[in-house]
């Protein structure tokens, strides 16, 4: 076990010693963001050797050498301007850093935590100084700060604030003495928790009195135009009446309009006529001429311009509306004037048809998710497949086609502004021309590309590679690319 301890500790050591971030330690290997030694000049015998370019690491994570600096880990490591020493014993830069307790920077030097001088502030411990030297203390046993004064326990500010928290605080409108409390006006006073007087506000238990209202909770309550007495509430605002026993029942009487709520039945109605009205809540509802039967479970909605009706999640219908309770069975959907048509059945394992008139837009899907057949058309592009393209499938747009047929593995062909591509069994042979480069590929042996920077070619899958200035076999590099040199 104590073998164990030591290897995770020395591990801990190496990666956590040598860098100030941990960024440099990863940043030498292969496995960093723009490092891959398959199509660059190198050698990757990592963790024993690796290099790419200017970066090199040996025995990783023990040395490591790059354009930044270098490590030896876990005496000393240098990048650009930070370097450390047996980390994180020292580290420093041009313009900060430290050495075991002793502290430096632009405008702080110490030596912790006995001694620390900063640009506003200076501690000699326990004593600190702020602001040059207007503000200071020894805390927690006293301070000063601006106007104010702390000597353990009592407190004062400039002027005629002054206490002992918490046994008492006085201060300009407010004076306590635990638990009793005044204010400036002599007829604010209290003893929290059990009762206070303010202004036109006492409180004492459970009773409260404003200035036109009194309330005994949960009992009883009166104010200027209600009042209410356990379960009973009765409101008058203008030309409003609410009358209540709740919560069995509310009736509301306001001008035209006279509504009434309770757990079974509700009504509204205005002008005579029947706004809206409830049946076991929403067993049965009807409002402005639509009529909804079994919802949410259910529902036949009728009214003059569309009809809806469905049974969740089987069945549903709508003619006018977009419906927000889809059918597994079906689902139908359209609009009277021929701008949408949509149509499910067993959605999505079975068939789908859409139709949106003003987008030109198409689209069909039989058996689950456009396995069997699929199309995706409108007035700019198309997109057909058959058995989910596995036998062909072809995109077409303003500027481009794409065909294929068994998932491409007998021939894919796509032409757009710029690019011309073919191949074979998929990648077995393979033609690729964007502008004016061109590659070729032979998978797994033969790779040539034409390119505006240079020609290059490789065999086995990048085991041999050439390319203009050098390449490499068995990832063994000569020559330096053009762009190297």
């Amino acid at each position: 076990m104590k073998k164990l301890l030591f290897i995770f500790f020395v591990l801990g050591a190496l990666f956590l010693s040598g860098c100030v971030s941990g960024e440099r330690l990863a940043r030498n290997t292969p496995f960093a963001s723009g490092n891959n030694s398959f199509y660059r000049d190198g050698v990757n015998l990592f963790p024993l050797y690796y290099k790419e370019g200017k970066r090199q690491s040996i025995l990783f994570p023990l040395i490591d050498i790059d354009d930044r600096g270098f490590a030896v880990r876990p005496f000393y490591h240098k990048d650009k301007d930070e370097h450390g020493i047996l980390w994180p014993l020292a580290a420093f830069n041009k313009t900060e850093g430290w050495a075991g307790p002793v502290v430096w920077g632009q405008d702080t030097y110490g030596f912790f935590p006995l001694f620390i001088n900063g640009k506003y502030t200076l501690w000699v411990f326990p004593f600190s100084f702020y602001d040059d030297k207007k503000n200071y203390g020894m805390l927690p046993l006293f301070f000063r700060l601006n106007d104010f004064w702390w000597v353990f326990p009592a407190s004062w500010y400039f002027g005629d604030s002054y206490g002992v928290f918490p046994l008492f605080i006085k201060e300009r409108n407010w004076f306590w003495m635990f638990p009793a409390t005044w204010y400036k006006n002599e007829e604010d006073y209290g003893a929290l928790p059990f009762f206070m007087r303010k202004e036109n506000f006492f409180w004492a238990g459970n009773v409260l009195k404003f200035k036109d209202e009194f309330l005994v909770l949960p009992i009883f309550g009166k104010g200027k135009n209600w009042w209410y007495c356990l379960n009973a509430l009765y409101v008058s605002e203008l030309d409003s009446r609410w009358y209540g026993f709740l919560p069995l029942g509310l009736y509301m009487n306001a001008n035209d309009m006279n509504a009434l709520f309770t757990p079974l039945v509700s009504f509204s109605r205005m002008d005579g006529k029947l706004r809206w009205f409830n049946f076991a809540l929403w067993l049965y509802h009807y409002s402005r001429g639509q009529h909804k039967i079994l919802y949410p479970l259910g529902c036949l909605d009728v009214s003059e311009v569309s009809a809806r009706c469905w049974f969740w999640p089987l069945f549903n219908y709508g003619n006018g509306k977009h419906n927000d309770a889809p059918g597994f069975l079906f689902d139908y959907e359209s609009m009277p004037d021929g701008s949408l048509f949509h149509l499910k059945l067993l959605y999505p394992f079975l068939f789908e048809y859409k139709y949106i008139k003003n987008l030109s837009y198409h689209k069909t899907e039989i058996l689950p998710w456009g396995a069997l057949w699929y199309s995706d058309i409108t007035a700019r592009a198309a997109e057909c497949r058959l058995l989910g393209g596995a036998l062909w499938s072809s995109k077409v747009d303003e500027n481009a086609y794409d065909s294929r047929v068994l998932w491409g593995a007998a021939f894919l062909n796509s032409k757009d502004a710029d690019s011309r591509r073919f191949s074979l069994l998929y990648k077995l042979f393979s033609y690729h021309k964007f502008k004016d480069d061109v590659k070729w590929e032979f998978f797994p042996f033969v790779k040539i590309m034409k390119t505006a920077g240079g020609d290059s070619w490789s065999f086995a899958w990048r085991l041999l590679e050439k390319h203009d200035g050098g390449g490499h076999i068995f990832f063994i590099p000569w020559g330096k690319r053009e762009d190297e040199k």
